[in-house]
């Protein structure tokens, strides 16, 4: 048994990887003593988590951890492939100094007795982790209750046994059922510890931070009112989008209070949001910030057995190169038991290969619905017969610096690393399988516009590119005329009759013109001008706005103005434009 005991302190620890490169906020509790053993509940992870460590410089000298799932040990056998019996150990003890104890270290959201010599209370610091409970049923066959060892969490000192284990699987109050209290002074074994019993209700009221013996009239998992899918809201090296699962597990309607709490440790609270149930006209979540410690609180009702997933984002524009980030997320009940579940809201430090948001090939869609007359006095935008639409595609550096493009292809070389290329032939020969876009926005011979100086993405940017007369894809150059040199059909290089010179530059008749072109991006949510600008909060990565295009050179009068709204998307995380 003591093997299994130990391998339940390896998947504890496992469960904790996925969370070793994240900058783990911490809470701060403390853990009253008395002399003699005590029942505690402990929340958190301690940083110091190895039993001879965590408890160095106490008086404890021996403790014990609670498994609520040991009944529910795998069965073994015996050689003939009998089933053998098995009584589960339930507690995993710990002596000091003794190098056969089977509990090594401390973990949170678990129950413990602790013996001290004498009255104490143990500060701890740890990444705090939510509840989880097996209770057991009483059989009728066993002479002896079965007692199974709860811990109490919540933001009061003191709550009710009522409100709090009232709706638990032992059924509803009930003389019948106990509960007790731990203590005692019996060193020699945790199993023989003195017990003082009150019928369930009466023994009131019950402290946070301390654990109690309760029978049950059901098996099963109740973790208490609060159940929680997930042991944290992690935000992977580049990821911008994380979410936690909080279900009512009582038997009547629950409030549930979401706040955003500051790590012990001091780490940075990143700049948060959580999504709000409404779709803006870009068919993206709405996103609220929370990112002000001191406001960001929110309610949540739920039905018995109802769940909500709370969505947040960060904006990793914000995330600092070397600073630490995260924060703690607390959940508590404020209709009935108070109870309370805090946990780390963790940000990954981005690895040294790591693309930030929002560097990468952005591709996505304008849609021109407004544009200017020819005739028009003044280029004001009219709605046309109907919308415009063509494809774009911009690249953004590490410096959000942005790059219009006409071409691009990508792919992975054979290390793995995304590349980016402007040259398709240089990418056929880097990648394997490259993929090709193109867009009929922008002239063949400017594969590549950069914005002008100051622009940023997410705030604006505007590009500038010129179509020469002699283009390959200039509209006025026509493939099949002999010289383009400007001349009359008699060569005398004068205007044609009926030509008005007022038209043209010089007397002399041009056969082509050049076409400058201005396009100018705005970002507000859904193409809103008057919206507020969310960005780097959208976990599809999507983001839109305002677009304005200026063409001068279709007509001699004036440029030719386009209104419509842009929707991008990050495709592809690359950081360098080669």
């Amino acid at each position: 048994m003591e093997t299994n005991f130990r391998s339940k302190e390896i998947l504890c620890a496992l469960a904790l990887l996925p969370l070793a490169a994240f900058a783990l906020p911490h809470i701060s509790e403390k853990i009253s003593l008395e002399k003699g053993w005590n029942a505690v509940y402990i929340e958190s992870t301690p940083t110091n988590a190895p039993c001879e460590e965590f408890f160095r410089d106490t008086s404890v000298i021996a403790a014990a951890a609670y498994r609520s799932d040991a009944d529910a040990s795998t069965a073994q056998y015996d050689a003939s492939g009998n089933e053998k019996e098995q009584a589960p150990v339930m507690l995993l003890q710990w002596n000091k100094g003794s190098n056969a104890s089977a509990l090594n270290s401390i973990v949170g959201g678990s129950t413990y007795l602790i013996f001290a010599q004498e009255a104490e209370t143990i500060d701890v610091i740890g990444v705090p982790a939510a509840p989880k409970m097996t209770w057991r049923k009483v059989s009728a066959a066993e002479t002896n209750e079965f007692f199974n060892l709860v811990g109490v969490s919540s933001a009061s000192n003191s709550v009710s046994i009522q409100a709090y284990f009232g709706e638990g699987p032992f059924g509803l109050v009930k003389s019948n059922r106990a509960i007790y209290s731990i203590g005692g002074e019996d060193v020699n074994a945790p199993e023989t510890i003195n017990a003082e019993k009150g019928g369930f209700g009466r023994l009131s009221p019950i402290y946070s931070g301390k654990a109690y013996a309760l029978t049950s009239t059901a098996s099963g998992e109740w973790p208490g009112v609060i159940g929680v899918v997930g042991n944290a809201v992690s935000f992977g090296a580049d990821a911008n989008y994380a979410s936690i699962k909080v279900r009512n597990c009582g038997t009547t309607n629950h409030v549930f209070r979401f706040s955003i709490e500051e790590s012990a440790t001091g780490e940075e609270v990143p700049r948060l949001a959580r999504r709000l149930p409404r779709v803006d006209a870009i068919n993206a979540p709405a996103w609220t910030n929370v990112d002000e410690t001191a406001e960001a609180a929110w309610t949540v009702e739920l039905e018995p057995d109802e769940e909500t997933e709370q969505i947040f984002c960060i904006d990793r524009s914000a995330i600092l190169p070397g600073r630490s980030y995260g924060a703690i997320l607390a959940i508590e009940d404020v209709s009935g038991s108070q109870m309370r579940v805090r946990l780390p809201i963790a940000v990954a430090d981005a690895a040294a290969d790591t693309v930030a948001f929002p560097t990468g090939l952005w591709i996505g869609e304008i849609t021109l619905s407004l544009v200017s007359g020819i005739d028009d006095a003044a280029p004001v935008p009219v709605a046309p017969g109907a919308e415009l639409k063509m494809n774009v595609m911009m690249h953004v550096d590490a410096n959000k610096k942005c790059t219009l493009l006409q071409r691009v292809a990508f792919g992975f070389d054979e290390t793995g690393k995304p590349r980016l290329f402007g040259d398709l032939d240089a990418a056929s020969a880097a990648v394997a399988n490259p993929k090709r876009f193109s867009t009929v926005l922008m002239s063949v011979d400017t594969p590549a516009v950069a914005a002008g100086d100051g622009d940023e993405f997410g705030d604006g940017a505007t590009f500038s590119w010129t179509v020469a007369p002699t283009a390959r894809d200039n509209p006025f150059r026509h493939a099949w005329h002999p010289d383009h040199d400007g001349k009359t059909a008699d060569y005398s290089g004068y205007l044609p009759a009926g030509d008005d010179p007022s038209l043209y530059a010089n007397p002399v008749k041009p056969e082509l013109w050049s076409i400058t072109n201005r396009l100018e991006f705005t970002w507000h949510e859904g193409g809103n001008n008057a919206g507020d600008v969310h960005f780097g909060y959208n976990p599809d990565e999507t983001t839109a706005g305002i677009v304005f295009w200026d063409v001068d050179g279709l007509i001699a009068a004036r440029p030719i103005r386009s209104v419509g709204t842009f929707v991008l998307k990050r495709l592809f995380k690359a950081g360098e434009l080669e």
